[in-house]
């Protein structure tokens, strides 16, 4: 687990969903390697509606990661919907995967 120091910048979150062919093909995995080299905040875990991402930083380097997991996505990966949204910043502080979440 890495800090984020997000100084002055101004912070932004995003909140993206991936639907399809998402779950055991290495994605927690590598979107954790990409948002840790690219100092991001938030957490990734795969849920009901598939791989859903939340990252807190700024809006260059929000759509640097959007660029980049488009462009990264494991080969057995197939997304067929997503869902991208910007909701209020929380003040994340570290990236993590985390467990899957239960559907109540």
């Amino acid at each position: 687990m890495t800090l984020i120091s997000t100084g002055t910048m101004r912070t932004e979150r995003l909140r993206i969903l991936l639907s399809g062919a998402v779950q055991g093909v290495g994605f927690r995995p590598m979107v954790n390697r990409l948002a840790q080299k690219m100092h991001l905040a938030g957490w990734v875990r795969h849920s009901g509606a598939g791989l859903e991402i939340q990252l807190e930083a700024s809006s260059e380097e929000l759509n640097a990661f959007l660029d980049k997991l488009k462009q990264g996505r494991p080969p057995a990966a197939v997304v067929t919907m997503e869902q991208v949204s910007r909701i209020a910043p929380i003040g994340s502080v570290w990236f993590e995967i985390l467990p899957k979440a239960e559907i109540t």
